[in-house]
């Protein structure tokens, strides 16, 4: 008696285990986006790169960091248009035609780009006439490569004309993005120019020489003054020194006090920089005093309130592998007395890893990624914090890949060891084994999706952040991962 009612039990149970697991099944096997075919869009784009003995990755050291694009509604349609950019070929815009197809309007709308390596793109009603406009970034003055970055005014008749230097805004150096927004709060939009250094001697020297101005890699902060774009740079109280690697920008209130703040992310060994709002057209860079460290080699960020308890938490990429194989064969950390030297010099704590700065009531952040489930993605250029399937919590997608993996540990072996000019090789046999060793960097995007209990684990997480202890074997985690 007692056999047959365990055995009827078990079959109950599991028979409400499979129905449970169908269900699941079910649900995990709804796509949250579908792929649309660029012969059903008409979006063509592609980054062709071509390399060539005097100009490649060897060479400079973002080659394959891409170009840009950007999305907005040109036209005023209702539809949102397209702007892919080419680091050395032409540029592309699409305009949308409805029902995702597009159109390329780009020779009948003059906005090619003319620089011989153009980087970001930001679209913005720069002169507040009601239509978009269009900024692109280029790099110049360096390896030969000629050009500044230029402006497109939308004629609201969908054509372009390029006036950066009407604006002011016709910089040329090496400029990896822009950011249009209203600091002073006087009703225009300004402009942050972010540029980035390339390997020089003037860009490992110590921490306070940050507040030398470098004009090519340094950045920049303009004022609209009357439609016209004024430097505004030394004043405000950034730095524009030659160690700022600038990958990423990303503007927003971050301490709730209705001023826009700017953080920066900065590559290799320099701090990223956390500007506070002053409201008197000054910012105070404050990240060592709000936070407890940063990532080492920071790329993309994004800022979203994650929580929803109104305050804005802060998102920061770096290139730390979840694959074993690959994290051993990478270079990572700093040995430790390495790091303690950057210390002595002046530089923040960093690691080689994504950060998730969370808000803690706009005074200070507390870096929760590992417990998140979200430090490792690898080679990770840019995130996107929203509630993609409105559910009400945040989910994060991060952007992946590189051609090759410059930091490759047989690689680096090879170029520390040897050079061209004392190896056993010509130039070109050098390049071609230094480009052989280089692994193959192709890496699958990364989505996170919120789960029900953002909350409740964050109070957990932080709980333990308090009692400082968090025995790894409760690792929590606030994302599932998914790959898309």
């Amino acid at each position: 008696m007692n056999n047959c009612f365990q055995l009827k039990q078990w079959t109950l149970i599991f028979a409400l285990v499979s129905t449970l697991l169908s269900c699941q099944e079910e649900k995990d096997d709804i796509k949250l986006f579908e792929k649309v075919e660029s012969k059903t869009s008409n979006v063509t784009f592609k980054n062709q790169l071509k390399e060539s003995k005097d100009f490649g990755i060897l060479d400079y050291l973002y080659f394959y960091n891409g170009g840009g694009v950007a999305s907005g509604d040109i036209n005023n349609d209702g539809l949102t248009d397209l702007y892919f950019v080419s680091n050395q070929g032409e540029n592309k815009l699409y305009l949308n035609k409805g029902g995702l197809k597009f159109e390329d309007i780009t020779k009948k709308s003059g906005i090619e780009g003319h620089a011989d390596w153009q980087t970001g793109v930001t679209m913005a009603d720069v002169n507040g006439d009601g239509f978009l406009d269009i900024y692109v970034c280029a790099v110049s003055n360096y390896k030969g490569l000629k050009g500044a970055n230029e402006l497109y005014i939308n004629n609201k008749n969908g054509t372009f004309s390029e006036k950066a230097k009407e604006y002011g805004l016709d910089f040329s150096g090496f400029s990896t993005q822009v950011a249009f927004f209203d600091y002073d709060k006087d009703g225009d939009l300004d402009c942050y120019l972010l540029n980035h250094a390339v390997h020089t001697s003037r860009s490992y020297g110590k921490a306070e020489t940050r507040g030398i101005k470098d004009n090519e890699a340094g950045d920049y902060l303009y004022e609209n003054i009357n439609g016209k774009f004024k430097d505004v740079s030394v004043k405000s109280g950034i730095y524009q020194a030659s160690m700022g690697y600038g990958l990423g920008i990303s503007v927003a209130d971050i301490n709730n006090d209705g001023w826009e703040d700017i953080y920066v992310s900065n590559d290799f060994h320099e701090d990223d920089y956390y500007y506070v709002n002053q409201h008197d057209g000054t910012f105070k860079e404050e990240a060592k005093t709000r936070m407890g460290h940063q990532s080492r080699f920071s790329m993309g960020s994004d800022i979203a309130d994650i929580n929803n308890d109104g305050f804005m938490d802060l998102m920061t990429l770096d290139m730390y592998p979840e694959d074993e194989t690959v994290e051993k064969s990478s270079a990572g950390e700093d040995p430790f007395d390495i790091y303690q030297y950057k210390l002595e010099f002046g530089y923040f704590n960093q690691y080689s890893r994504n950060c998730l700065q969370l808000n803690m009531g706009g005074q200070k952040f507390i870096d929760i990624a590992p417990m998140a489930g979200v430090s490792a993605t690898d080679w990770s250029w840019s995130t996107l914090i929203n509630d993609f399937d409105g559910d009400g919590i945040k989910d994060i997608f991060v952007a992946n890949g590189i051609v090759k993996r410059p930091n490759d540990l047989n690689y680096m072996k090879f170029i520390m060891g040897d050079s061209p000019q004392n190896s056993q090789f010509s130039k070109q046999e050098y390049d071609k084994k230094a480009l052989d060793l280089m692994p193959d960097g192709k890496v699958h995007n990364y989505f996170f999706k919120g789960n029900q209990n953002l909350n409740l684990t964050i109070n957990q997480c932080l709980g333990a952040l308090r009692r400082q202890r968090l025995p790894m074997e409760q690792r929590m985690r606030i994302w599932t991962m998914t790959e898309i």
